[in-house]
């Protein structure tokens, strides 16, 4: 069996998971971690082996790998992809991919032109339940979807994710989950018009400045519309996503799905592990040279990314933005 060498940019959060994950993939080779604190580059290598880094320029010069996870947070984003695209590596990237739209644009077209497989983090897409909802959804004339994401303020508010400029905030960094969701569930949508909430969070934590709840109005394409809420002003965790048509709502929550059409209600859990299932699926890509395994690629991550910062620019104009 082929053997996919991974080099891995970024070793602390997110990647703790891929690796996990990646390990119980057959042919899959940890070839380098990077991390610029070595100290987590130094711990993943020791679990999962691979030469250790503290700068990717020298770990993709360096170590000869067949493939790249970048799974630095979104500030950190800096020549990564750029790097790999150069060389011709396929990547995967953890969502968001970007703070800006115009750089991740300039990346999906050198992306585009280089013919080159990659995969970014929408992991709910990898869920069975997933294929179902879409496949209800398909037989049925849909008008509208809403959706919520609900959390805490990430760290206690002492960490990036606090900081617009380093995280892009809840609807950029976490909530994208459920804008991807409508975009796939719905298609495309063409216009956002969006409002925020702020003040409370910002009195308690020092150097907090995300609002405190967001609100959107999407038209799609298709001619549905669709409403998402979020905020950091809850204590635990919930999200998820309602889609209605004439006669049947479908209400989609992280590895459950439940398909009411006033005759039957009927509920599918999902025992798939989506993270495993995606990890797959890029790995397969990568051996095969097909991506027609990965559920979203680079250019169509720029699409859900474009959402959410379009929304900020209507929240900032209050006026209906254009996407």
């Amino acid at each position: 069996m082929m053997k996919v060498k991974i080099g891995f940019i970024g070793c602390g959060g997110i990647s703790a998971a891929h690796m996990i994950a990646l390990r119980k993939i057959k042919g899959v080779e940890f070839a380098a971690m990077c991390d610029i604190d070595v100290r987590k580059a130094e711990k993943s290598s020791a679990t999962y082996g691979g030469r250790v880094y503290t700068d990717f320029r020298k770990m993709i010069d360096g170590t000869k790998i067949d493939a790249c996870f970048i799974c630095t947070p979104p500030f950190a984003h800096s020549g990564q992809e750029e790097l790999c695209i150069e060389h011709g590596i396929p990547f995967f990237v953890e969502k968001p991919i970007h703070l800006q739209l115009k750089p991740a644009q300039e990346i999906a077209e050198k992306v585009r032109k280089a013919n080159l497989i990659t995969s970014v983090g929408y992991v709910l897409r990898y869920f069975d339940v997933v294929d179902a909802a879409k496949g209800v959804i398909a037989k049925n004339r849909i008008s509208f979807a809403t959706g919520r994401y609900y959390g805490g303020v990430p760290g206690d508010g002492k960490g990036w994710y606090s900081r617009k400029s380093r995280s892009g905030g809840q609807l950029v960094e976490q909530a994208t989950h459920i804008v991807d969701m409508m975009r796939y569930f719905l298609g495309d949508a063409e216009e956002v018009f969006a409002y925020k909430t702020e003040g409370i969070n910002s009195k308690i934590y020092r150097d907090y400045d995300v609002e405190d709840t967001s609100t959107l109005l999407l038209k799609f394409k298709n001619g549905c519309v669709g409403n998402l809420t979020c905020t950091w002003l809850w204590n635990g965790f919930e999200s998820g996503l309602e889609v209605v048509g004439k006669g049947v709502i479908i209400t989609y929550a992280r590895n459950t799905l439940t398909v009411d059409n006033f005759r039957k209600k009927t509920t599918h859990v999902s025992s798939v592990d989506p993270m495993l299932e995606e990890d797959r699926a890029f790995i397969k890509a990568v051996m095969r040279k097909d991506p027609t395994f990965i559920r979203s690629d680079y250019g169509d991550a720029v699409k859900t990314l474009a959402i959410s910062l379009k929304a900020h620019e209507s929240m900032r104009t209050c006026k209906p933005v254009r996407i």
